[in-house]
């Protein structure tokens, strides 16, 4: 596949995310829209994907971009790692995934019974993403999916901004709310939706425990970025230094939205009793997000995944948000 610019060669990249639709329809399920709050808000509801998460989209397109590998690896907190798990599965090619051992016990138990073999790494999960990619440079024939850092991925998951534009048309949001992590999920979605939707607002969101990608863009380079327990766990975590998310984010992201814990188990508390949405951490940060930023706008926030363990909505649903993070982590 040729390296052109995803993030300045926007006409080109739009139709290398169309291609990757029609390539990975068969793995991929179109997601509810739902309009809530008077139709103020507008909930892409991702947790309704296959395996629970929009990661399905970026997985099928790596995973089906060439010729089929003898074995796939992959690093994961959880929601990447059920995807890859999921198409290696209906493939049928054995696949290992490396694991942070600080992962959510819930999706670690998910992806036991997928099949898959796991290795646990301790520290950051960007530990385990760098073991991922030692393992596999060893491995001959094996296909490394990276969750983030590689452009197949990043138009995987550029197939939900297409998507979006099927269902809203010109209709555009004033602002689009979306978790990052690594980036992968923005990056795509900026590069399909910032040349059709000019005016709309792309507000990447992160958990003030986690804010990686944000001080990588401010600071013009991945840095070292402080990691403290957050209940948003699936965007937790450093980034590859060389990622290409980085310059994606910089060019086509305009705002960055630190969440506070508070913040993030109120919005899981509310989707759940209110709207009876079970989400999880990542996905109420782009809530959370939101919410904080109510002011008569018309917004469109990615509901990005709903594997959330039964002990961590019990903590929340009793307002002990903080418990969670014990509970599930």
């Amino acid at each position: 596949m040729s390296h052109w610019p995803l993030e300045r060669d926007l006409e080109r990249s739009f139709r290398a995310a169309t291609e990757t639709r029609e390539r990975i329809a068969a793995f991929v399920r179109r997601t509810p829209l739902l309009r809530a709050d008077g139709g103020r808000r507008l909930l892409k509801l991702e947790s309704l994907q296959h395996t629970g998460s929009f990661k399905v989209r970026g997985a099928a397109s790596a995973i089906t971009a060439g010729d089929r590998p003898r074995e796939i690896v992959a690093a994961s907190t959880g929601n990447h790692g059920l995807a890859v798990a999921a198409i290696a599965r209906t493939i049928e090619v054995p696949c290992r995934i490396f694991v942070p051992a600080s992962a959510a016990s819930a999706k670690l138990a998910r992806l036991a019974q997928a099949g898959v073999e796991l290795v646990s790494v301790d520290g950051d999960p960007l530990r385990a993403e760098l073991a991922a990619r030692e393992d596999c440079e060893r491995r001959e024939g094996a296909l490394l999916v990276a969750p983030y850092n590689d452009r197949r991925v990043v138009l995987g998951q550029a197939t939900l901004g297409l998507e979006l534009l099927d269902e809203l048309g010109g209709e555009a949001p004033d602002a689009l709310f979306a978790a990052v992590g690594g980036g992968g999920l923005i990056a795509g979605l900026a590069i399909v939706l910032r040349s059709h939707w000019p005016r709309c607002r792309i507000v990447g969101c992160l958990p003030a425990a986690s804010p990686a990608m944000a001080e990588a863009v401010a600071a013009g380079v991945v840095v070292d970025s402080p990691l403290r327990p957050t209940l948003s766990d699936a965007t937790a975590g450093n980034i590859e230094a060389a990622t290409i998310t980085l310059a994606i984010c910089a060019a086509l992201v305009d705002e960055w939205a630190l969440v506070e814990e508070a913040e993030i188990a109120a919005a899981m508390r509310g989707a759940l009793l209110e709207r009876h949405l079970a989400i999880e951490g990542a996905a109420a940060v782009a809530l959370a997000a939101s919410l904080r930023a109510e002011d008569g706008e018309r917004h469109l926030v990615v509901v990005g995944g709903g594997n959330v363990g039964a002990e961590t909505l019990r903590a929340i649903i009793q307002g002990a948000g903080r418990a969670a993070e014990r509970a599930d982590g």
